[in-house]
């Protein structure tokens, strides 16, 4: 009973964090704010950065002092506050008469806010669902990524309609004024669960956690796996908002273009969430995110063609990055969970953001590389990193279903 209770109580944060999500969504709609703004190539590589890979690098001072804590739910709940404070920051400061450059400052300084506290609150979350959801685990990923997506779609064409209805800066207000509204409701979700105290029988402190990386690494090669997996498919996440990049330099980029590209993402998470969710009940979380690789590293590619045709066309590029995300989205976070346990969880947390070295500092340059080589030879090398994450993910040892 108290298990069904729990499971309940994530798909209700869930929800309504899918649904904050699709209206600041990190690939479409920040990339959008920030080039009507006044911002360039550097400033979307920036703020990818910022939502997508610096907060992971600091996992593992977070996860040092978290790891000392018998209850993370206080934790996790000050991480969402903290996200909800951010987003209505946003939201009030471009109601003000501030532009130009101060005003991307700010943007910047604020969405840091948000992810920091975000990766903060995810290592709490990660750990409270591995001691809460034991026996369903790979049923609540897929049934959160189904429902979650189902209300990204809801939440994107809501998104669609405001940002294509009302005139900047309005429009994008509004969106983060309704994100920091639903993420406040799916906080009550947290509320309802009972959190049992881990049993903390020494802490080693935060130097000694850093100098015990290169054996805990050494000792775990599922865990070094993992990592040079997820920094050689993250070329295929850092890569998306650099297509609302080249759609801008190709066929211009309207309120009505970023809303279609936000709701055919949504669209291809929600179709996607069905047939992965199916495929991971019966495959596992290994064999999910080697489909998962394979559909990565032919986007880049696609959109370059696709960059040849036309502006409706191109969308299509949003509709199956939203299927990879999808997949994403299921297999990372169980894949984690299942190659650690509740001891080292948190750590093993960290440690592999904190050498999440593609997702954090590529972005940085990004844009500076794509302005000297061009689209197609970033893009291309891309896909060529992206396929051949899938040899670290074979060295990946875990029980098969």
């Amino acid at each position: 009973m108290e298990e069904r209770r729990h499971f309940f109580a994530f798909i209700w944060h869930a929800s309504f964090l899918a649904l904050t999500m699709a209206f600041v969504e990190v690939n479409t709609v920040l990339p959008a704010l920030v080039l009507k703004a006044g911002g360039n190539s550097f400033s979307i590589g920036l703020i990818t950065a910022i939502t997508t890979g610096i907060p992971l690098l600091v996992q593992i001072i977070f996860a040092g002092l978290l790891m000392a804590r018998t209850r993370k739910k206080p934790f996790l709940l000050l991480g969402i506050y903290l996200r909800v404070f951010s987003l209505a920051s946003i939201g009030f400061l471009l109601r003000s008469d501030m532009t130009g450059s101060l005003l991307l400052l700010m943007i910047f300084l604020i969405i840091s806010i948000f992810s920091f506290s975000g990766v903060f609150a995810g290592i709490c979350y990660t750990d409270l669902l591995g001691k809460s959801i034991a026996k369903n685990r790979r049923k609540f990923m897929a049934f959160r990524q189904i429902v979650g997506s189902f209300l990204s779609l809801v939440g994107g064409y809501l998104a669609r309609m405001v940002v294509s209805k009302i005139p900047y800066p309005n429009n994008y207000s509004m969106m983060f004024f309704i994100a920091a509204f639903s993420l406040a409701l799916g906080s009550i979700g947290f509320w309802m669960i009972r959190e049992e105290s881990s049993e903390i029988t020494s802490y080693p402190g935060f130097w000694k956690i850093i100098k015990s990386i290169p054996a805990t690494l050494k000792g775990d090669s599922n865990l070094r796996g993992y990592i040079l997996f997820t920094n050689m498919t993250g070329f295929g996440l850092i890569l998306i908002p650099f297509y609302v990049l080249l759609a801008k330099e190709t066929f211009g980029l309207t309120g009505e273009n970023v809303g279609n590209f936000l709701f055919l993402q949504m669209i291809g998470m929600l179709i996607a969430g069905f047939f992965w969710g199916n495929y991971l009940h019966r495959k596992g979380f290994k064999k999910l995110l080697y489909l998962c690789a394979i559909f990565g590293s032919t986007l880049p590619i696609l959109a370059l063609l696709l960059s040849k045709t036309n502006a409706n066309l191109y969308m299509l590029i949003f509709l199956l990055t939203g299927i990879t995300l999808s997949a994403r989205k299921m297999g990372f976070e169980g894949l984690l969970i299942e190659i650690s346990n509740n001891e080292n969880r948190a750590l093993y947390t960290g440690i592999s953001g904190a050498f999440n070295l593609v997702t954090a500092l590529l972005p940085l340059v990004m844009g500076m590389i794509i302005d000297s080589l061009g689209f197609a030879v970033v893009f291309v090398f891309s896909s060529v990193f992206i396929f051949s994450g899938i040899l670290y993910l074979n060295r990946i040892k875990i029980q098969e279903v």
